[in-house]
């Protein structure tokens, strides 16, 4: 059975890990209210983990802020079986508090769909090529 906890092994904590992500962001989805930049975690990692940075300057007020990251967050706890082994951060833009929670949802969605797609095209186009044997 799957687990669909939002354990502290799916969270990136130091400022190690975000500066990790921040200088080498493999992977870069835009979307209308944020911005997700992705790692490859190290092989014997099973997981993803995220991060979620809010600008006061991009979201002005608490709640607002408050509750970008609680959808971002449940949002990654139902998605995080289908990604791969990253480091994900996912920064708020300017505007994001003037979008609603079904459409953020649905960007989110759309998100974590393209990060998979990215990963895997990338998977594809780095297998060697076997030769055929005739």
């Amino acid at each position: 059975m799957t687990s669909f906890a939002f354990q502290p092994e799916c969270r990136l904590l130091t400022a190690a890990d975000f500066k990790a992500v921040f200088d080498c962001a493999m992977y870069k989805v835009h979307q209308s209210g944020f911005l997700v930049l992705a790692i490859r975690r190290n092989a014997e990692s099973s997981q993803s983990r995220i991060g979620i940075v809010v600008a006061k300057r991009k979201i002005k007020r608490a709640h607002e802020r408050n509750r970008f990251k609680r959808l971002t967050r449940e949002s990654f706890r139902l998605h995080q079986q289908q990604l791969p082994a990253l480091d994900i951060i996912v920064m708020a833009k300017q505007g994001a508090d003037h979008i609603d929670n079904p459409q953020l949802h649905q960007e989110l969605q759309n998100a974590w769909r393209m990060l998979h797609t990215r990963v895997k095209k990338q998977q594809l186009i780095q297998q060697p090529i076997s030769p055929k044997v005739t």
